[in-house]
């Protein structure tokens, strides 16, 4: 993997910073399709299972096809929460991977921006599904 400059890292970190917001109500609409375990307090571990493979991903497009792997399967009959919600997160993958090709960068610094934000993204997502989370465990609305 390629070594990125401090200045391709600081322009990742503020596309990250930028689309905040963005990738946040992602997060709350993974807590409104999956909610977590009452029973146990337990998270999803579909959440989980997102956010391990983009961190340890090597292609960035391992990351899509497992989204478009998820959306694939069935769910006992009902609208499954990865066929509510995985046209979007391909979406937001598709403008990160645009994103990176605005960069001026070689094709493996292309392929190390691509992970760089993938990682930032999925951080954020993650994050705001676990303070919803949170919030319902104390019984609190955002």
């Amino acid at each position: 993997m390629s070594v990125l400059s401090n200045e391709l890292i600081q322009e990742t970190n503020r596309y990250i910073d930028e689309h905040r917001e963005t990738f946040s109500e992602l997060g709350q609409r993974f807590f409104d399709e999956f909610g977590y375990d009452t029973g146990t307090n337990r998270i999803k571990t579909q959440i989980r299972n997102l956010q391990q493979i983009t961190c340890s991903a090597t292609r960035f497009a391992d990351i899509e096809d497992f989204v478009k792997n998820q959306m694939g399967k069935e769910k006992m009959g009902k609208q499954a929460p990865w066929k509510a919600l995985g046209h979007e997160v391909l979406r937001q993958l598709g403008q990160l991977r645009a994103q990176s090709e605005k960069f001026e960068a070689d094709t493996d610094s292309q392929m190390a921006l691509r992970l760089r934000l993938a990682r930032g993204w999925v951080r954020t997502v993650v994050s705001e599904y676990l303070y919803q989370v949170a919030c319902a465990q104390m019984g609190e609305t955002t």
